[in-house]
């Protein structure tokens, strides 16, 4: 809204003035009018101090404000008892003041009110409102339009009222009712008085009595007319009790109907010195709610137990640690050997995993966010267990500060399965490597016996030209490119075949794919296939293992090859790279062949699914877990033109559980 001109405050003012100020201007501008008129002037004057008076005493707040919410005057004394700077309230926005910074929905509710204010309606609302840093005050306000000579809405008039004690009282009518109805809820069943000898000697009351006692006549009468014989035993313990030791006594019995058992509590008091004070209450609904509880406990706690997952909750304010059977369980504790807090949860945890799991924790208390987090504990015997833990924050109403509630799961089995399955797929594409190789040891010997003739050609050459004395430099270099293009093939060729774990890191696809196209040169050639290549930027880096990645690109290129070995169209592979969303790098690879089946295509990427003769359908699948394992996707799609596109999303950089690998057994997620 837009700030008013001082000639729009100025203005207003003609619409609030009650100031003696302001009356003692308006006297002096009439001095000259005859003296009967000075005399209703002071009149006039004192009914006017008199009302500003009572006004003062009534509201806290009187201003004026334009149809945008600019306050434009405001009423000082109430404020001054206050010490507000009022000046730095006059021409701003009434929501820009310092009186509403503390609620987002108390200023959201005086914006609407004034806007409907402005648009004609008169609005009553009940706010809080901040006048300082330690003062807080509960105000009653009223928006009320004002109209010019011509009808036009022109201004907005507000006041407030203190009810900071009324709501304070009202408060405390509510809490003392509630008092009452809790003494209305505890209504005993069943109330007499009662000889030590075991007689009824007083009146009787009670809403249940009829069903409690099988008469309607209790006076004068015994203990064993009324009640089992086991509970006259109890009776009689608590009597002698309440003798000794003059304090009250209490037990509990059961009685059985026809349709359930009910549950009694039996309190006796101290009386008359030979008397004492018996009140019996039905307990059946609190017996029945703590044996569900007692059997939902039992439940939680097998689940736990046979899913290894524990339960936790911790006040951060306090510092107070709550942990399930399940979790002392997991730590290998007792509930007497430790009083769980933070800081002595933080020891247990494995040293190289410490900061991080600190680091997730405060990052939960600052941000609000969940987290979900992998990482060691070490129990007292030195035993190193993996766990996963999980937790977020939530607000209870009876708290000022939130909870933080999480699980604990051991996922020792769990690592080590994996563990188990990813060496199962490293020895996996160890073997499928030898196998590749196998079929590719024609084209790898033709590669390899290129520059190896070559070097001996360039040898021959060198010997002569030593022999007649001439210049051999050019064709030494010659020689020397030859052997580092062998040299190439041969580690090439060991790096793949070598026995070797997952390892990511960075790397530009680019050499990848050349040299996956190199090892295979020769089937390409010998099929005549023409080889296109479609890069957005010749420098692409992707963070995955490089070695398995060449294995599942010399995969790609081998299938595309042997699939337009038949095809009379023309034979072209095509490889493209390009940037995909998420930092993800995009790679197809394009054939011309025949093309796959709807139906093969659905399990395509299962085990041992091929139409080769002789093949034994791992490839694709293999492909398919070690793209996975680098943190990639891979997918097929059918080629408009004819054949088959496979595509593969690697990252293009490290994610962030890789930062939290080098440092853990796991990692996190947000």
């Amino acid at each position: 809204m837009d700030t008013p001109t001082d000639q729009q405050i100025s203005q207003t003012s003609t619409h609030f003035d009650s100031s003696p100020a302001a009356h003692s201007e308006t006297h002096k501008g009439r001095k000259q009018e005859p003296f009967k008129h000075g005399q209703s002037e002071k009149q006039l004057r004192r009914s006017s101090q008199h009302t500003q008076n009572i006004l003062d005493s009534l509201f806290v707040f009187v201003g004026i404000f334009s149809n945008e919410g600019i306050l434009l005057e405001i009423k000082h004394p109430p404020l001054e008892r206050d010490h507000l700077n009022t000046s730095e309230m006059i021409g701003k926005p009434f929501w820009d003041t310092d009186w509403w910074s503390h609620s987002s929905e108390a200023l959201q509710t005086l914006k609407q009110a004034l806007l409907r204010s402005a648009q004609g309606e008169v609005i009553r609302f009940d706010t809080k409102v901040r006048l300082s840093k330690t003062r807080m005050m509960d105000l009653d306000f009223t928006f009320e339009p004002l109209y010019d000579d011509e009808g036009q809405l022109c201004q907005i008039i507000g006041s407030a009222v203190d009810i900071t004690d009324r709501m304070l009282a009202e408060k405390t009518v509510i809490r003392k009712r509630a008092q009452v109805e809790a003494l209305l809820q505890v209504n005993p069943d069943l109330l007499f008085h009662m000889s030590i000898d075991g007689t009824i000697v007083g009146v009787e009351s009670g809403k249940l009595k009829n069903f409690l006692l099988p008469t309607d006549t209790l006076h004068q009468m015994q203990m064993r007319e009324l009640f089992p014989e086991a509970v006259v035993s109890q009776f009689e313990l608590a009597i002698d009790q309440v003798i000794q030791t003059q304090n009250a006594a209490a037990f509990e019995y059961t009685l059985q109907s026809e349709l359930r058992t009910h549950w009694f509590q039996v309190r006796l008091l101290p009386y008359l010195p030979e008397e004492v004070l018996v009140v019996i209450q039905d307990i059946s609904r609190l017996k029945e709610s703590k044996i569900e509880v007692n059997r939902v406990h039992t439940r939680l706690y097998e689940a736990q137990r046979l899913a290894h997952f524990g339960s936790w909750e911790w006040d951060p304010q306090n510092n107070n640690l709550w942990w399930s059977e399940e979790v002392f369980r997991i730590l290998d504790l007792t509930e007497t050997e430790l009083q769980p807090d933070y800081h002595s949860f933080l020891q247990i945890i494995h040293e190289e995993d410490r900061e991080l799991v600190s680091r997730v924790i405060i990052n939960t208390l600052k941000n609000n966010l969940p987290f979900s987090i992998e990482h060691r504990i070490i129990r007292p015997n030195g035993e190193i267990r993996y766990v996963h833990q999980q937790a977020a924050l939530k607000m209870l109403p009876e708290h000022t500060t939130p909870l933080m509630y999480g699980t604990i799961q051991d996922i020792t089995k769990k690592y080590a399965t994996h563990r188990m399955a990813h060496e199962y797929r490293d020895e996996l594409a160890h073997v499928s490597r030898l196998s590749v190789m196998g079929e590719l040891a024609a084209g790898l010997s033709h590669e390899l016996n290129q520059p190896l003739t070559a070097i001996a050609n360039y040898s021959a050459a060198i010997k002569n030209l030593l022999e007649r004395g001439e210049d051999a430099s050019e064709v030494i270099d010659k020689v020397i490119e030859q052997s580092l293009r062998s040299g190439e093939i041969v580690q090439r060729l060991r790096s793949l075949v070598k026995k070797r774990k997952q390892q990511r890191a960075l790397f530009n696809i680019h050499f990848s794919i050349r040299s996956a196209i190199q090892l295979i040169s020769y089937q390409i050639r010998l099929k005549q296939i023409q080889v296109q290549t479609w890069n957005e930027n010749n420098f692409t880096m992707v963070y995955a293992d490089q070695i398995q990645i060449e294995q599942v690109l010399i995969n790609l290129f081998k299938n595309a090859v042997e699939a337009m070995a038949d095809s009379d169209s023309p034979r072209i592979l095509t490889i493209s790279t390009a940037a995909g969303q998420n930092n993800m790098i995009h790679i197809s690879v394009k054939d011309t062949g025949l093309g796959i089946s709807a139906d093969l295509a659905r399990r395509l990427f299962t085990p041992f699914t091929t139409t080769k003769k002789e093949g034994i359908g791992i490839g694709l699948s293999l492909s398919h877990s070690l793209v996975a394992a680098s943190g990639g996707k891979m997918w097929h799609t059918p080629n408009p033109e004819g054949g088959a596109i496979f595509h593969l999303l690697l990252p293009a950089f490290q994610p962030q559980q890789d930062h939290a690998d080098s440092n853990s057994c796991g990692g996190i997620s947000f």
